[in-house]
């Protein structure tokens, strides 16, 4: 590791920082141990730094590895990278309530001639903003409110404590 730090104070680097989560590493090992690390950093050139002040590097959530990726994104991005609206994704659980069939079908009737392309398009514009209004009113933010429930585990070091609730 020794060897590591030298190169890089030999290259002149200097660590970018971050925001957002300060681990990226996790051995996801119940009680005492669990490790929390930081293996993953942004370096770059004292000039680089100067050249690209609005550059950020970001801890993403992901909760499917031990591994949380990083981002280096620049201010202007992160506004787009962060937008409220995400795109439109089918989820297989909508499948479940008997009412999604009904949405669907309803969505697709609204629109009197579906003849052209554009029309089409219109329909399946409409049948998604359909979809995620009865979504929020049947299931909630599901995903959000687990994704939160998680890391807020994660941060009061509940893999130490009580791996079983994070499982």
């Amino acid at each position: 590791m020794q060897g590591f730090r030298d190169a890089i104070d030999f290259c002149g680097l200097k660590d970018l920082g971050f925001n957002g989560f300060p681990f990226t590493w996790c051995n996801r090992r119940p009680g005492d141990q669990n490790v929390w690390v930081r293996l993953d950093q942004g370096l770059a050139s004292v000039k680089w730094i100067l050249r690209f002040t609005t550059c950020r590097i970001h801890h993403l959530d992901a909760f499917h590895s031990n591994h949380k990726p990083i981002l280096l994104i620049s201010d202007s991005e992160q506004k787009r990278f962060y937008r409220k609206e995400r795109p439109f994704r089918f989820e297989a659980m909508w499948l479940k309530d008997n009412s999604c069939e009904e949405v669907v079908k309803n969505s697709w009737q609204e629109v009197s001639d579906p003849s052209t392309v554009c029309m089409v398009t219109k329909q399946i514009i409409n049948c998604q903003d359909n979809l995620r209004i009865w979504n929020c009113d049947t299931f909630g933010h599901v995903r959000l409110s687990l994704v939160e429930k998680l890391k807020g585990a994660e941060e009061r070091g509940l893999y130490r404590s009580d791996p079983a609730h994070i499982h």
